[in-house]
């Protein structure tokens, strides 16, 4: 019975914090060593309990575990040095039973602790503690002094609690914690990388603490250092450790973060400009005519995009004034959507429902309510787990003063305290009130003989009523009134217009491929019957709802119509709209014209029909699988799960060559089954595609995907047919221009871009390593399948033609691994200063490196370590040669085009090349025929 009552008690322990320090499992918490030491301090003095306040994440539980760390090694006084330090909720014993027998159980868990030499209880929840049945059996406790106690708790709630017992609070110790300053931060997000990398033996950049810290710093308003900070780099090396990348950048960061919070990377990543003119163009085509109002809102964009704003309030509060139906809260959806990645994130609270005094306590909480939900609140319900939302306030000028006066704290201080006691933070929430105050001036025609008033007062006589109605001190709290004007009848049109063909984008009429024609004639009588002076655009989509969309699925329904079907909506005498489906002839077999690679280098132009097609993707179907066949693909498989295994082994890092030689072979192996799985996966898509071609289009469409793959396969069977080695790799891009002239520069660049965007439709990985100057340099590394056999055939000159204007530039291909003779090699380098180069974002090392037996020397920069630089350098320089071949011309005035003198493969296309469309030519050159052996006389 004893050990049973026993087991029981041990139940009600949430955990054993000195139990799990023993084994390793509490980690180790930073810049808090002067607290720690006062905890302990009280806990070996005893007579007084520490009472930790803190907000949530500035390091409160952090602190406890180090108290336990420093227990179970013996860094303590001998005091406290058989201490046992549980963790215990009183959250969780109220819920186990009753009042009573939760009193009856809390006191029995702290008799069966107090038979332990040093007992020390944890309660994270005191105000929950000293607030129920609880309350008596904890203070006998502190009186008596039998156990040591660690309470924690907010700091709102502080003199709550010391003010509730005057007896327990000479019993208590106050520590507050504050969050600590940004400089501290990043020196404790540096030690918990430290750890991180010994954890997971995975290479953490510095780079990477300092985006986590400025991500979390910038956005994460509601939430504290340095947890914030610790929980996004943690879930980053977690996220990079299941990839099995070789270490964890600030790129990888970055998109952790974006994932996490769904916010567009062009808001959080400071590399990435924002671009204003297609902001305003993405605002301006979808709410047309309230050119003042786009305005004012990309003011807040920039604001928040640079970091300029206020971190203490609201990411921007405005107030949309203006008649209804013309676009204002289309605009806050459409800030939702532009800033927050989806129009999901907008919550809405429509303010007419709370027009008298005392209704404040809808949207903000009752603290007297019965129920957690009614004394929470409205609000807080709505905004509850959404960090970064749109909060729209409609027709806030029908809620009464009383409830104004609530909102006055949320728009100053980006909080507000609900009827449950909670702070709700709305830091991240840009809030948009709307209003239709003023909206009459609008309507009211010039006084006296003067004509129509202008614009600006129209505007001012707007301002006007909106200072009547709203009090001074609330109208200082709004960033812009953005007043939105009534809509022109050639707004209304082109709103119209979109919407009509809105729905003849839907899947109904996609589906089917109708050939839809609305005449402009109905187009007018939507913009009559859905617009109105008083009401706006507002019942405009219901219009085209009953009108077009119900005439055309009255057609569509009544019979099946054949794909292409040509269906005319129009308007009849007495406003009624009908669609008619015109009769077609029967469809012709369907082609499609494609051209396939051949055995030898140009390719042949076929139209096929789609049963042809079927076959010929049969074909490739076939051969695809013979590919992986012939790779011994459940080899591959064995191999890469036997490479998995050790690179998961506890060890690994002990030996750190072998380690690195295991991640490479593992990616390698990765690399050849992931290519192998692709390519068979394009063959089976292109083949479904063009069983499901249903028109001509769809076949033209299909066959082009029968093109590519043809390629894909044909390029394959060549590097499997090569031979190639682990050493193909990976490949090094060497582009130098001809001479030093700011226009070979460009051409350089181009040509960089254009390897760039190959590798990237390939899914290999590329980047910029190195650059040079005098000639312009710049050396792309590629790593991914055959990536060296694929590009050796790039190797020579690159021409670019244009009209008059010639430049070149020499172009290498160097293959991966270690370069072959290095005697006569000599190689220097040195970091320099971190800046930005000519190609490369960030230069920080220069290495020289001198050929004694050709006189070349060359120096190259780049952002690598050292080493890896000086392999970069001894590579290219090893690889030197004259190669004079003239590999493509690049044609970009007049007759625009590519073509490779050596293979007669080209393309009208210039564009596509340069941007990555690479394989054409490859394809001709990896399979040109065999050169001709020499003759003999």
């Amino acid at each position: 019975m004893a050990t049973r009552k026993s087991e029981d008690n041990e139940r009600l322990i949430d955990r054993d914090l000195t139990a799990l320090a023993r084994d390793g499992k509490l980690a180790p918490a930073h810049g808090v060593d002067a607290a720690v030491s006062e905890v302990l301090g009280l806990l070996t003095r005893g007579g007084k309990h520490p009472l930790l306040s803190g907000e949530p994440g500035v390091g409160k539980s952090a602190l406890v575990q180090e108290v336990a760390r420093r227990i179970a090694e013996g860094r303590v006084d001998a005091a406290v040095a058989q201490a046992r330090l549980v963790e215990v909720s009183a959250a969780n014993i109220l819920a186990r039973s009753t009042q009573r027998q939760a009193a009856e159980s809390f006191e029995e868990l702290l008799g069966h602790l107090s038979r332990h030499a040093c007992p020390i209880v944890y309660i994270r929840d005191l105000p929950l503690a000293l607030g129920g049945p609880l309350a008596p059996v904890a203070i006998r406790a502190l009186r008596t002094g039998g156990i040591r106690f660690i309470f924690e708790t907010e700091p709102k709630r502080v003199q709550e609690l010391l003010r509730a017992d005057e007896a327990l609070a000479e019993r208590l110790h106050l520590i507050p914690l504050q969050e600590p300053p940004l400089e501290r931060s990043r020196w404790i997000l540096g030690r918990v990388a430290e750890e991180l990398e010994r954890e997971m033996h995975l290479p953490i950049d510095p780079a990477a603490c300092d985006v986590a810290l400025r991500l979390s710093a910038k956005f994460l308003l509601a939430q504290r250092m340095p947890r914030k900070a610790i929980e996004l780099l943690k879930e980053t090396a977690a996220e990079a450790a299941g990839a099995a990348r070789d270490r964890v950048g600030p790129e990888d960061v970055l998109t952790r973060f974006c994932a996490a919070t769904r916010l567009p990377r062009f808001v959080v990543d400071d590399a990435m400009p924002l671009d204003l003119d297609e902001t305003e163009r993405f605002f301006g085509e979808r709410l047309l005519g309230q050119t003042d109002a786009v305005s004012a809102v990309l003011r807040s964009v920039a604001l928040l995009k640079a970091g300029l704003n206020d971190p203490r309030r609201p990411l921007g509060v405005f107030l949309f004034a203006g008649p209804t139906g013309v676009g204002k809260t289309q605009l806050a959806k459409l800030l939702a959507e532009y800033l927050f990645g989806s129009a999901d994130r907008l919550v809405r609270l429509n303010m007419a429902d709370f027009p008298n005094d005392g209704d404040e306590s809808v949207p903000f909480g009752a603290s007297w309510a019965p129920a957690m939900e009614t004394k929470r609140g409205e609000l807080t319900n709505l905004l509850d787990g959404k960090v970064f939302t749109v909060l729209l306030l409609d027709e806030f000028e029908k809620a009464a003063r009383s409830v104004h006066d609530r909102f006055l704290q949320l728009f100053d201080e980006g909080t507000f305290v609900n009827g449950a006691g909670e702070t709700v933070s709305c830091n991240n929430t840009l809030i948009v009130a709307t209003s239709n105050v003023g909206a009459e001036v609008y309507r009211e025609s010039g006084l006296g003989f003067a004509a129509s008033r202008r614009e600006d007062e129209l505007v001012s006589e707007v301002d006007r009523r909106i200072a009547d109605s709203f009090r001074p001190e609330f109208l200082n709290r709004f960033d812009a009134i953005c007043h939105f004007r009534p809509l022109s009848k050639v707004e209304i049109r082109k709103i119209a217009q979109r919407e009509v063909g809105r729905v003849l984008e839907r899947e109904g009429i996609r589906a089917r491929a109708l050939d839809v024609e609305v005449t402009p004639e109905v187009v007018d009588l939507l913009v009559d019957r859905g617009y109105s002076p008083q009401f706006g655009a507002r019942y405009l989509q219901r219009e085209i709802e009953k009108t077009l969309t119900a005439a055309l699925a009255v057609e569509i329904a009544r019979r099946p119509l054949r794909p292409g079907t040509p269906v005319r909506v129009e308007a009849r005498p007495g406003g009624k709209v009908m669609a008619v489906a015109e009769p077609i002839s029967p469809p012709r077999e369907a082609t499609a014209q494609l051209s396939l690679p051949t055995s030898k280098a140009a390719a042949v132009k076929r139209r096929l029909d789609r049963k042809s097609l079927l076959h010929e993707m049969d074909r490739l179907v076939g051969r695809a699988r013979a590919l992986s066949a012939s790779a011994d693909r459940p080899q591959l498989e064995e191999r890469r799960n036997q490479l998995l295994a050790e690179t998961q082994a506890p060890n690994l890092w002990d030996d750190p060559e072998r380690a690195a030689a295991t991640l490479r072979a593992f990616r390698t192996v990765e690399a050849q089954i992931n290519e192998l799985e692709r390519l068979e996966q394009a063959a089976t898509f292109a083949r479904r595609l063009v069983r499901e071609a249903k028109n001509e289009m769809q076949l033209a469409s299909a066959a082009k995907q029968v093109e590519d793959v043809a390629r894909e396969v044909q390029m394959a069977e060549a590097l499997h047919a090569s031979g190639a080695s682990a050493n193909d790799n990976e490949a090094l891009v060497d582009i130098c221009a001809s001479e030093s002239m700011e226009a070979q520069d460009a051409w350089v660049q181009e040509l960089a871009t254009m390897y760039l965007g190959w590798a990237e439709k390939r899914g290999y990985e590329a980047m910029l390593v190195a650059e040079a100057e005098s000639p312009a340099r710049v050396v792309v590394r590629v790593a991914g399948p055959g990536a060296y056999s694929f590009l050796a055939g790039e190797a020579g000159m690159h021409r670019r033609i244009e009209d008059e204007k010639r430049q070149r530039a020499y172009v290498r291909v160097h293959r991966g691994g270690t370069p072959g003779v290095l005697e006569a090699l000599e190689v220097d380098g040195r970091p320099v200063r971190k800046h930005e180069g000519t190609f490369l974002e960030r230069v920080r090392t220069e290495v020289t490196v001198k050929d004694a037996s050709t006189g070349r020397v060359l120096t190259l920069t780049g952002a690598g370590e050292m080493d890896e630089m000086k392999d970069i350098a001894t590579r290219v320089v090893s690889g030197q040669g004259v190669s004079t071949d003239e590999v493509r011309r690049y044609f970009t005035g007049r007759g625009a085009r590519v073509e490779d003198p050596r293979t007669g493969a080209g393309t009208p296309r210039v564009k596509d090349v340069l941007r990555g469309d690479l394989d054409l030519f490859i394809a001709a050159w990896i399979s040109r025929p065999p050169p001709e052996p020499p003759t003999t006389a």
